[in-house]
């Protein structure tokens, strides 16, 4: 079989990189020459599911992705996910240069492409302008001065995300319109207040806590425990993404807050892409019934509070609900990633009931799911719950009865032939 790299030529050592390659022999052999010119190999995946998996877990700096995959997730999909969440310079490697290819492949704005079979220098050069390039663009982000820029303010105003921004200390200076529906205050009841007198503990955390001696020291908490307090008292569960805007001296320097979470989720247009999802949501929760929307990436496009709670007594965070179904394992108490394939191939609804066990309480749970289509093709789908714990139990007494009944009449059906022999 011929080799893919031909040719030796040392490059800068230490760069971590991970290969993405369902030919295993040719993943080893591409193992093989990068440790050679001195890279470090984080991992290998054949699947765009595990690559997405993998480059969350060991962060390398760049990958090498092959575009043809095994499984339902291709290299371009899997790539747009990767970049979509954690902003890595990704190298495609095909032996399929089709213009339909292609112009996908361009469409996620790759570091680079290569076609197979390539040459060592090829491939060393690749990876270093990338890994270059991707030094640069970060470099820029961190350098550019938004507050020096005219109208930084009013297209933060614009964002459908809620943002805040504070100074160096930590008081709040500006507010945007979805941050302040979302938190039901006016702006200048949170203008120079601090940011953390927003942010603190989920109210179930500390309920959680009651009662037990807590140590004087602060206590951690975790990025799935974060709660934003709300003007009526609640606390909402959301996730924070943190940045600087920097201005031409220090003193211009500010903190930017993001806020992800349910209630964004619940309201806001733009997260739920088809409006049928975000009617189907209300309605759900106006007939007290958990649902969530699934699109097929396996990733949440919409979902009602009352999934919420269910997913966070599942050990399921708000943090986790906006990363893909696979990379939730205990999402699997919903959804089978199998299930969900075959009815995004058929297109027909699905019923279905699943038994809970939450230390002595067991409930039955009836899920539906419901194919959402546009032009005919199923591009999302709804599952609703409800639960038929008082049906199945019912169900189960007339079964016990029927059996005690059957059991007694043969019973007598015994002593009546005893009887006759006597």
């Amino acid at each position: 079989m011929r080799g893919l790299l031909h040719g030796r030529e040392a490059m800068p050592q230490g760069s971590k990189i991970l290969v993405v390659e369902d030919e295993m022999i040719i993943s080893m052999e591409i193992k093989q020459k990068l440790q050679v010119m001195g890279y470090v190999v984080t991992g290998q995946a054949i699947t765009g599911e595990s690559a997405i998996q993998k480059a969350g877990e060991t962060q390398p700096d760049l990958i090498l992705m092959d575009i043809r995959l095994k499984g339902d997730m291709d290299g371009i999909t899997a790539a747009k996910r990767i970049i979509d969440l954690y902003d890595l310079p990704i190298i495609f490697l095909t032996a399929h240069s089709d213009k339909a290819t292609l112009e996908r492949a361009i469409a996620v704005s790759p570091s680079g492409y290569l076609l197979k079979p390539f040459k060592e220098r090829e491939l060393m050069t690749n990876i270093e302008m990338s890994l270059h390039k991707h030094r640069v663009k970060q470099k820029l982000k961190e350098e550019i001065t938004p507050l020096s820029s005219p109208g930084i303010y009013k297209e933060l105003s614009l964002f459908p995300v809620p943002v805040m921004t504070t100074t160096k200390s930590g008081l709040i200076e500006y507010v945007n319109p979805a941050a302040l529906r979302m938190t039901g205050y006016q702006e200048p009841e949170l203008v120079k207040k601090p940011i953390l007198s927003l942010i603190g503990e989920q109210e179930h955390v500390r309920d959680a806590t009651a009662g037990e001696s807590l140590p004087a020291r602060p206590h951690p908490i975790m990025p799935d425990q974060v709660g934003l307090r709300h003007k009526n008292g609640t606390s909402l569960p959301i996730t924070i993404s943190v940045g600087l805007i920097t201005g031409e001296t220090e003193d211009d320097l500010r903190n930017l807050y993001m806020f992800t979470g349910s209630e964004i989720l619940e309201t806001a247009d733009f997260h739920f892409g088809p409006g049928i999802i975000q009617n189907l949501m209300q309605i759900t929760a106006a007939l007290k019934l958990p649902a969530f929307v699934l699109d097929k990436r396996m990733v949440l496009a919409g979902y009602n509070h009352l999934f919420t709670e269910m997913a966070r007594k599942a050990g399921i965070s708000q943090y986790m609900l906006n990363r893909p179904m696979f990379e939730t394992p205990n999402f699997l108490l919903f959804a089978d990633m199998q299930d969900l394939q075959e009815i995004f191939i058929s297109g027909d609804t699905n019923v279905t009931i699943k038994k809970f066990k939450t230390g002595d309480e067991v409930a039955f749970i009836q899920f539906t799911r419901i194919p959402l289509k546009k032009d005919k093709v199923t591009t999302h789908i709804a599952t609703v719950m409800l639960d038929v714990t008082n049906e199945q139990q019912a169900l189960y007494e007339v079964e016990r009865i029927k059996k005690v009944f059957s059991e007694l009449f043969s019973a007598l059906e015994q002593l009546r032939t005893i009887s006759r022999e006597i």
